[in-house]
């Protein structure tokens, strides 16, 4: 046994570190229900007022300014990204040292000052939009929605998450990035009773995210606001005045949440959309997110670093012992302890670190991602336990280079990876975790081991999934300022224990290059002094970083920077901004391939942020579109075509002993990416073979050498006679690239007529005034909408199937796929997309109150084959079982029926339903939260076991069509949940949904 002596904090403390032996003491990871740390599950049975109301209106209180626009002021700073006027005022509004604000929609600048600032229309810049106070109100806290005594009885009764944004209906006006859902104000609050035993004890409500700003009052006094929508925060119960305690004695908690506006150019929803927690522990415990292994293994010491943070709210000074024990779930190392001797003062958190051992740990990689896990207590001079806390940990050891990029555990590997938005089809932002499951699964399944949060914090519940499966990330920051420090601070203190966050980075694109030096100084300094070792970086040009990220930038681009920075490691952080859908895909992947290609310099680290994985809610570029079309899985979490260039590039044509490159086996690629009724006279298709062979309607072609690995190859498809010049397509208000002009016409009817006398060498002809008569072969996927007056029309070539066959060098078959054309529609078909092995998501959903399930409705003709171009009208419901229709969806950028409705036309013959169970007999603690919750709402929990319980029954129906019918399994085991299924996934034998896909 050695001893250690380090001060700290002005305290001298001793450290202990024990050889790894088998009796050493460990404590129990399993928490008992009364155990000195409590955390009971707090989502249930909320009373929710959607605004307005007399207490909705924005803002907090006054938000009177003086108008100054088209004026320039002194003394002024950027705040990010405000992409509105009322952006920009709301958030200077809050801040209580703002004075003056300034705007410009269409650079997306926001600038804010203070007392000092001075305002004239000869002072340049001059901007749009402005306003001026004189003096800052006070902030309101007196709502009649937050009176204890309010009768809410009228309110809705919902559980949280809950996104209240995406439950609006689509409206066109002047914001276009927000998804045209209107943002408002509105409340929630909640009736609890407190346990008479938890008297003493020190009592927390934990917020994982409310969205935006977030005032809170408990029995009618105002507490606290928060005002960072990304960054959880606790309130504090026990030292509240009035606060009671039994059966008897009700509590209400009241939350304000002011979404009207935020910082993000993209969709960002609102209300309390992440979990809540209550939990109650020891006066003397530890602090929130104190408790930091850090995954770093110190290369110099061979040790592992240890830091916690602890804090007394009773009376003295008692000494308690600290320890710290490391244990490996498999067995394969013994059990490694540390203890430490603390005198604890009242108000006064103290912070100290351990040194533990870190000889025979197996690291953490994306092939292997190995997690020990690591206890923490706190134990009273008697012997009791004051406080427990444990936590899954993993090790590695990273290094950044400026000449070669990034290696971990000494392997050199590329980046592959994409950026992500936080929105899904109908919840918005409450993402229930096996659907996050779903979305990490698919990131894995097209080769990207490389996550990136953009452009702000996620709910904890997704780097635990990152860290089981692998996948590395880069978290980043959401406002960038001196005022936003704090938000930073928070993000790596909640996030720096996963092994899988590789960067923390400050800020994205033009926020970075708002500030001056010291900004980017002060934002390194807040996350090394909570973490030393791990790089800082940002997409954007600012100070103080590690790693440079550069955004959508060309080859020459990086190797113009690396010649004046050799030594600043380099990233390609966001690329490829190629809109595509699974109808009518607008881009070829040449984008894909161009934007990617400076990942690929020697020097620089990779590609880590495609955008995007999945689309999102918001940033459409023009009504009626109201989502993106970015992604690579459309905003249902159907693959678009687009998401296979990246099987093949980043899966099959990637070595498997590529160190970054997921544990999944590499599969030949084969896939038509076009639909039966989208083809004219050709067709795309990506292989991995050496030679390409179509067979349509039975008629083989000729075989087709595949010259450009990875690249779609172009196939001929022999157009049919036309019959009586007919042209069904209608072309109207779009305009198809390819086609030739023909200037001896001067007529709509003069174009078609002329298309088709050239027979099959003419499918599409299209006509415009100033344009004139345009004809040719060009495929679809290449008709845009245009403003122009276009007017024209395509030949539609009948395919009963087409079937693509992938050769060998040899000339063996080694992949085939085959699309058929459909006749006309029949019937519903059903799905389960989420549970399903097929996507590495389990097999039953929990009985935990939040799991859900992804489910697919197909329209289809009576041989079974998909119909693509009709348009059904689907109703979804619950036939039976503990379950709920929560939202629905299609993939479609322009659909405009409401997230939360039951019914939703088909596109490109699909539809989606999510479905969520609403009976809790799993979670830990049930029987506090009967004790505790007051009304009655959505979720039944069953404070016991129970028992047998039927499946899930669901339906789809449209009329004329036959009723589908699925079940959804459900279970009670723990065992079942996402974080158990995804560690049981690591390696996963393939991704079927992807390679068996159909639309």
């Amino acid at each position: 046994m050695m001893g250690l002596v380090m001060p700290w904090h002005g305290q001298l403390v001793v450290v202990l570190l024990l050889a790894a032996c088998a009796g050493c003491m460990v404590h129990d990871a399993n928490i008992a229900p009364e155990s000195p740390r409590v955390s009971v599950p707090f989502d249930y049975r909320w009373r929710f007022q959607f605004g307005p109301s007399p207490d909705g209106a924005p803002g907090p209180g006054s938000t009177d300014f003086k108008d100054i626009s088209g004026q320039g002021c002194t003394n002024i700073e950027h705040n990010p990204h405000r992409v509105t006027p009322t952006d920009c005022m709301l958030a200077c509004a809050y801040n209580q040292d703002c004075h003056v604000w300034l705007q410009d929609s269409k650079i997306r600048v926001c600038y804010h000052g203070g007392v000092d600032s001075k305002c004239s229309p000869s002072i340049t810049p001059t901007l749009p939009a402005g306003g001026q106070r004189s003096s800052v109100p006070p902030l309101r806290t007196s709502y009649e929605n937050a009176k204890q005594s309010l009768n809410d009885n009228s309110w809705d009764l919902i559980d949280v998450p809950h996104d209240f944004v995406v439950a609006g209906n689509f409206k066109n006006m002047s914001d276009t990035h927000h998804s045209y859902l209107p943002r408002n104000v509105s409340w929630y609050r909640k009736s609890f009773h407190l346990p008479i035993d938890w008297k003493g004890s020190h009592i927390t409500v934990y917020f994982e995210g409310v969205f935006h700003v977030a005032q809170i009052w408990v029995n009618g006094q105002y507490v606290q606001m928060h005002t960072c929508g990304y960054t959880g925060f606790t309130v504090r119960l026990d030292n509240v005045t009035g606060i009671l305690y039994g059966n008897d004695s009700t509590n209400v908690i009241a939350v304000r949440v002011d979404a009207t506006f935020g910082s993000g150019h993209w969709y960002e929803g609102g209300g309390i959309y992440r979990r809540t927690h209550l939990i109650r522990t020891n006066p003397i415990h530890f602090t929130h997110d104190g408790v930091f292994i850090s995954p770093e293994v110190n290369v110099t010491t061979k040790t592992i670093d240890v830091s916690v943070e602890l804090e007394s709210f009773s009376t003295g000074s008692p000494k308690v012992l600290v320890s710290c024990t490391i244990s490996d779930p498999a067995g394969a190392m013994s059990n490694i302890t540390a203890k430490m001797a603390v005198t604890m003062e009242a108000g006064h958190p103290q912070t100290v670190r351990i040194a533990i051992p870190a000889s025979n740990i197996q690291l953490w990689s994306i092939k292997k991602p190995y997690l020990y896990e690591a206890s923490v207590v706190i134990e009273g001079a008697d012997g009791s336990i004051l406080d427990t806390h444990t936590v899954s940990v993993g090790f590695r050891q990273t290094h950044w280079s400026g000449a070669s990029g990034f290696s971990m555990n000494g392997n050199a590997f590329k980046f592959r990876g994409f950026s992500h938005h936080n929105s899904f089809t109908g919840v918005g932002t409450a993402i229930p975790d096996r659907i996050h499951l779903f979305r990490a699964q698919a990131s894995r399944a097209v080769g990207g081991s490389f996550w990136r949060m953009s452009h702000n914090p996620y709910l904890p519940a997704l780097y635990d999934f990152l860290d089981v499966l692998g996948i590395i990330s880069w978290d980043e920051n959401r406002d960038y300022g001196m005022e936003y420090v704090g938000a930073m601070h928070d993000m790596v203190k909640r996030d720096r224990g996963h092994p899988s966050i590789v960067v923390w980075s400050y800020c994205n694109e033009v926020e970075c290059t708002q500030y001056n030096k010291q900004t980017g100084l002060s934002f390194r300094a807040a996350a090394k002094a909570l973490d030393p070792n791990r790089a800082v970086g940002a997409n954007g040009g600012t100070d103080g970083l590690d790693v440079q990220g550069i955004s959508h930038g060309s080859n020459a681009s990086f190797i113009n920077f690396h010649k004046s920075n050799p030594d600043m490691p380099l990233v390609l952080s966001e690329c490829c901004s190629c809109q595509t859908q699974r109808m009518n895909r607008i881009e070829t992947t040449t984008c894909m391939h161009d934007q990617n290609s400076p990942g690929l310099l020697p020097y620089v680290s990779g590609s880590l942020g495609v955008w995007t994985l999945f689309d999102y809610y918001g940033e459409s570029h023009g009504f009626p579109s109201v989502t993106s079309s970015y992604g690579n899985f459309d905003l249902a979490g159907f693959p678009k075509p687009h998401a296979y260039w990246y099987v093949l590039n980043w899966m099959a044509m990637i070595s498997t002993d590529d160190y970054g490159r997921p544990p999944l086996p590499s599969n030949h690629v084969t896939r038509i990416l076009d639909l039966p009724g989208e083809i004219t006279t050709r067709v795309e298709v990506l292989s991995s073979g050496a030679a390409l062979q179509l067979i349509v309607n039975g008629k083989p072609g000729d075989k087709v050498e595949v010259t450009n690995p990875g690249e779609p190859i172009q196939a001929k498809v022999d157009a049919p006679e036309r019959v009586n010049c007919s042209f069904p397509r209608n072309l109207t208000s779009v305009q198809c690239r390819g086609l030739d002009h023909n200037g001896n016409v001067k007529t709509p009817g003069q174009c078609k007529s002329a298309c088709c006398d050239a027979g099959p060498s003419c499918v599409i002809w299209q006509f415009a005034e100033k344009q004139g008569c345009w004809m040719g072969t060009a495929d679809l996927s290449s008709c845009e909408p245009s403003e122009d007056p276009w007017v024209g029309a395509g030949d539609i070539v009948t395919v009963k199937n087409i079937t693509a066959l992938s050769f060998d060098t040899t000339g063996k078959v080694i992949g085939s796929h085959t699309i058929l054309g459909a006749a006309q529609a029949s019937a519903i078909s059903l799905e389960l997309d989420v549970p399903s092995p097929d996507t590495g998501t389990g097999t039953a959903l929990v009985l935990d109150g939040h799991d859900a399930a992804l489910v697919k409705a197909s329209v289809v003709d009576a041989a079974g084959v998909l119909v693509t171009d009709q348009v059904v009208n689907i109703t979804f419901r619950v036939a039976g079982g503990p379950g709920a229709l929560i939202g629905i969806g299609n993939g479609d950028n322009h659909l405009h029926a409401n997230a939360k409705s039951d019914n939703v036309p088909s596109y490109g013959g699909l539809a989606r339903g999510i479905f969520q169970v609403n009976l809790d007999c799993v979670s830990k603690h049930r029987d506090r939260i009967v004790q505790i919750d007051v009304d009655h709402g959505p979720t039944t929990v069953n404070p016991g076991a129970c028992g047998t319980v039927d499946s899930i029954s669901v339906e789809a129906s449209s009329p004329g069509l036959q009723t589908a019918h699925l079940t959804i399994p459900v279970s009670t085991s723990a065992e079942d949940l996402p974080l158990p299924v995804a560690k049981k996934s690591v390696a996963l034998e393939g991704f079927p949904f992807l390679t068996n896909f159909v639309g």
